[in-house]
């Protein structure tokens, strides 16, 4: 559509050109562009600034509606052919992630070794050191909204992995189990013996329906927005859940690593 929008600018540049009795040097000349830039945009292609086309049409004179017309085809033209940013479809305004979830009916999340944004505890947030991806209390509201449906996909690591001391992680294991009960909510672990997986897990994230993908880095949440980037993670979660077990054999696992960890960081306490 941008591409034709281009071609009718072309056409129109010409037809004025030629009822004007102008060459192509003495237009560029009147505009005070260079000859090669009128060849260009009466060809149909895209020059780099929308402003040297409207100079080329504003040289004939043009008033009213006629020079409003022109002006809108050109102003189209350009915002539809606008070359992609490399950050297009990428946010990372913090609390990106949690507003989005307020307007999405599910939520699926991964994790991979950490515990994930939306189960955290205040406590395993002060002492990993890490965002509550908008904040634990805003995340225990929408979960107690039980018309919107949580799945969560954690790998095994991620039970036995545990920031500073392990001092948090009594009560981050009470909290997931709670969590795990709620109606509205799913929740899975993949076993360490599951084998190999479909795709190595780089890290986690958080699928916002159909809307957007929440990834945390070190420094900062990176929302995705690009629709191509959400279905690939969403496919990618489908595989993972594929691998985990559910119900009463992943509340197992969950308890077998709240007494091993305990065990252990009583040992080197």
């Amino acid at each position: 559509m941008g591409e034709e929008r281009l071609r009718e600018i072309g056409r129109e540049l010409r037809r004025l050109r030629t009822a004007a009795g102008l060459s192509g040097v003495r237009l560029a000349a009147r505009a005070g562009v260079p000859q090669p830039t009128v060849s260009r945009v009466e060809t149909g292609q895209r020059v780099s600034d929308p402003e040297v086309v409207l100079r080329l049409f504003a040289a004939f004179g043009l008033e009213g509606a006629e020079a409003e017309r022109l002006a809108a085809l050109v102003r189209d033209a350009y915002a539809e052919t606008a070359a992609r940013r490399v950050d297009a479809g990428a946010s990372f305004r913090p609390g990106a992630a949690v507003e989005l979830a307020r307007s999405v009916a599910a939520v699926r999340v991964f994790g991979a070794l950490v515990m994930p944004a939306p189960l955290r505890t205040a406590e395993y947030v002060a002492e990993a050191e890490v965002a509550a991806g908008g904040g634990a209390a805003d995340w225990a509201a929408l979960l107690g909204d039980e018309g919107r449906r949580f799945t969560f996909v954690v790998a095994e690591a991620v039970l036995r992995t545990w920031p500073g001391s392990g001092a948090c992680m009594a009560g981050q294991f009470a909290h997931v189990l709670s969590v795990a009960e709620r109606p509205n909510v799913r929740f899975g672990v993949v076993p360490g013996s599951a084998g190999a997986w479909p795709l190595v897990p780089l890290h986690g994230f958080t699928v916002l329906g159909d809307a957007a993908v929440a990834v945390e880095t070190f420094t900062r949440e990176l929302t995705l927005t690009d629709t191509a980037e959400v279905h690939r993670y969403a496919e990618i979660f489908e595989r993972y859940e594929r691998l985990a077990v559910f119900g009463d054999e992943a509340r197992g696992l969950v308890e077998r690593a709240a007494r091993e960890v305990e065990e252990i960081t009583r040992s080197i306490q």
